[in-house]
């Protein structure tokens, strides 16, 4: 520690070495008069219109927005419909929507002022491209580095469907500022969702649905690429092998070639949706044999090469009950057969396709079964064998409907603060064991205080761990900006999901609330702070080089305490009222740059905020104490803490000053009073308070019990 003077009884009125001086405090004034100027030229430079205009979409689509959103567009129709949107055209077909968030749902960004994001979706529900033209989220906005990832962001969202895709760029990649990269992804999806619904009057669905009137053309092999025609091809030399398995002497109705001979070759699938249906008998020839099947029967389709078919001939005697003994159908564990009245033959010898092949033929299902278009079944292609033990030989195959035939119900949007949390669940874990270490810390202040070597090691470690990882890896710095948006969220339509959105800073936010409440501002300014952290440890770093240390007299001291309240005051009512829509005042904070940001943004801000930490070289913890609006907001409510865990005795402060002069930020009165809403809770007093070898009281008793020891000479103490 040591960085008080060391102890003596310190008599008199102040333990000041030097009285206030006039010309020291009218150069301060000077200084803070001139400050706040500055502050307010920046203001004005930096603020910008609060809000973006709704409405005339076609005036915003610039060539840098279409280039982006939907680049090469032959045509675009008029801005129309609800919710509004504008068509694009390929020839005279639409071929893409093109729409603006702010126009539609007005989704509020982390600034909580809507943003508009414009982009495109096409019929089939993926996005074309979406940008950004207007936004005010505070780590984004003119930033050098977070614009043009929140753009490449943004634009990499072209091709993506709208129930999302494992190739879509992760929040993070916009630096610092996921919860604005969610809230705009979020915002596109749902916007384009609304849009499509209303133009394409897609049916909608509440469970997987058969589609049985979407369509798009396609050939024969293109039908089997995709799985809409399955494939089942058997060699004789297969056949016989599994003939040979069963044991039986018994010989196939057809007789079996070579090995290697085609012995059948099957293709089949479900002819219901138009897109397979349609495809294979032609649109008209379909649509006039659908009119022909009953409601909510379903049809399949088969088609066979080879010696060996698929019907057979049973299927055209009584004696046979009309049955086609060599295939049938298995779903769920129900076999399903036909016979000869569920049948319908086509004509076969056409280049092409299904009726291309040898025989081919269609059969509807029985009403009395129970079949799930939408669900998986299987062929089973029967091998009939005649002889003194008949046996049947089943050779499968499975069907899945290919999913673009099925209509599926939309996925509930994962909330954006869901997917926060979800996707942060290692830095929640990291932060909670952070936290729990630092309530331990508070809990056992009283046996750490007591070493002052491991006071020191574990306080300086804890303050790496909040630049370094919480500052710096994490980016996670609470700040004037969180206060205000949570003061404004209530009043711009309340949603849970906004105070959520930031999985570590409401840990922080919420820990430091309960924290301040119960015992004082000084467990987030001076633990959870990673400026502060910056602050401290630049400030012992130059204390060990010799950088002389400089304190205003207490007088003076005292009114630039207020400049935080001021600060505080200021920021608030211009970003609140309006004034300051985009809260450019803010920029009072350097956190942005230092923390967030890592001192990479502008110059102008980087200067700042390295003049802010070159002053703390000199006077600890400067602007913490005098400037940071959000130290003024906490030390306003530090009035309301309930309990003082700091230990004092009766002689601090008379006539003990040991703990006034060890303060590191002065917070102690001549009195021996702590003033709370001043202090950081470092220790410091602590420790001295524990030190037997320092603290004037306990170096008093303890000499006083050595001369009541007998035969222990007072000279020996």
């Amino acid at each position: 520690m040591g960085r008080g003077n060391s102890t003596a009884w310190t008599r008199g009125t102040s333990p000041l070495p030097n009285p206030p001086s006039q010309a020291a405090e009218g150069i301060a004034s000077r200084f803070s008069v001139f400050f706040l100027a500055w502050l307010a030229l920046l203001a004005v430079a930096l603020a910008s219109p609060a809000f973006a205009e709704k409405g005339k979409l076609r005036e915003r689509l610039t060539p840098d927005v279409m280039a982006v959103v939907y680049p090469g567009a032959e045509r675009l129709g008029p801005e129309e419909g609800a919710p509004p949107a504008i068509a694009v055209y390929r020839g005279d077909k639409i071929v893409a929507y093109i729409f603006s968030t702010l126009d539609i749902i007005a989704a509020p960004g982390y600034s909580v002022i809507p943003f508009d994001v414009i982009a495109g979706v096409e019929p089939n529900g993926r996005i074309t491209g979406a940008k950004v033209v207007f936004h005010h989220e505070p780590y984004v906005y003119q930033d050098a580095v977070r614009q043009p990832q929140l753009d490449t962001f943004l634009a990499a969202e072209a091709g993506m469907p709208l129930n999302g895709s494992p190739y879509q760029l992760p929040p993070n990649f916009v630096a610092q500022s996921t919860i604005t990269a969610r809230l705009m992804r979020a915002a596109v999806h749902d916007t384009a969702r609304m849009v499509l619904h209303t133009r394409l009057g897609r049916q909608v669905v509440t469970v997987p649905t058969l589609d049985v009137e979407g369509f798009a053309l396609k050939s024969w092999n293109e039908l089997i690429a995709e799985g809409s025609v399955a494939r089942l091809r058997l060699t004789s030399g297969e056949v016989a092998a599994a003939l040979a398995k069963t044991g039986a002497a018994a010989a196939p109705e057809v007789p079996l070639g070579k090995p290697d001979d085609l012995y059948s070759e099957v293709f089949f699938g479900l002819l219901t949706p138009a897109a397979i249906g349609g495809n294979l008998l032609g649109v008209r020839n379909f649509a006039e044999y659908r009119r022909r099947i009953p409601q909510g029967r379903h049809v399949l389709f088969f088609a066979s090469n080879g010696p060996y078919d698929f019907h057979g001939t049973n299927h055209w005697w009584k004696a046979h009950d009309y049955r086609f003994d060599r295939i049938r159908i298995v779903q769920d564990g129900q076999a399903i057969g036909f016979v000869h009245e569920d049948y319908q033959a086509l004509l076969t010898g056409a280049a092409e396709g299904i009726q291309s092949q040898k025989e081919a033929g269609l059969f509807t299902l029985p009403a009395t079964v129970v079949f799930d278009p939408v669900k998986p079944w299987r062929l089973e292609l029967l091998v009939n064998a005649a002889g003194p033990n008949p046996v049947t030989v089943a050779f499968p195959l499975e069907y899945r409907l290919p999913a673009a035939h099925i209509l599926m119900p939309d996925e509930p949007a994962v909330a954006a603060w869901v997917e926060a949390w979800r996707d942060a669940r290692v830095n929640i874990a990291i932060l909670a064991v952070l936290l729990t270490a630092l309530t331990a810390i508070f809990v056992f202040q009283a046996q750490l205080a007591r070493s002052r070597f491991a006071h020191r090691l574990v306080r300086n470690g804890f303050l790496a761990v909040v630049l370094v990882w919480l500052g710096w890896i994490a980016g996670v710095q609470l700040s004037i900006v969180n206060v205000i948006n949570y003061v404004q969220a209530p009043f711009r339509g309340f949603d849970i999901g906004f105070y959520l959105a930031e999985p570590l800073m409401v840990m922080i936010a919420a820990y430091t609330l309960v924290s301040v409440v119960l015992i004082g501002r000084g467990v987030f300014c001076g633990w959870l702070c990673p400026f502060g952290a910056l602050q401290e440890l630049l400030g012992q770093a130059s204390r060990a080089l010799g950088v002389p240390q400089w304190n205003p007299p207490a007088a003076l001291e005292k009114r630039l305490w207020m400049g935080k309240y001021i600060a505080a005051a200021a920021v608030l009512a211009l970003v609140l009222s309006g004034i300051d829509g985009s809260g450019a005042t803010a920029e009072i904070e350097p956190f942005k740059t230092a923390i967030t940001s890592k001192f990479t943004r502008a110059w102008p801000y980087v200067l700042y905020a390295g003049a802010l930490l070159g002053i703390g070289l000199f006077s600890e913890r400067a602007y913490c104490r005098f400037l940071c609006p959000l130290g003024g907001v906490l030390a306003a409510l530090d009035r309301l803490h309930l309990i003082d865990l700091l230990k004092r005795r009766p002689e601090c402060g008379n006539p003990c000053h040991l703990c006034e002069r060890s303060c590191p930020v002065r917070a102690i009165e001549p009195t021996g009073k702590i003033i709370m809403a001043e202090c950081f809770q470092c220790l410091d007093c602590q420790v001295e308070y524990y030190d037997d070898k320092r603290c004037p009281p306990l170096v008093q008793a303890a000499k006083r019990r050595q001369e009541a020891r007998p035969g222990v000479p007072v000279a020996a103490m």
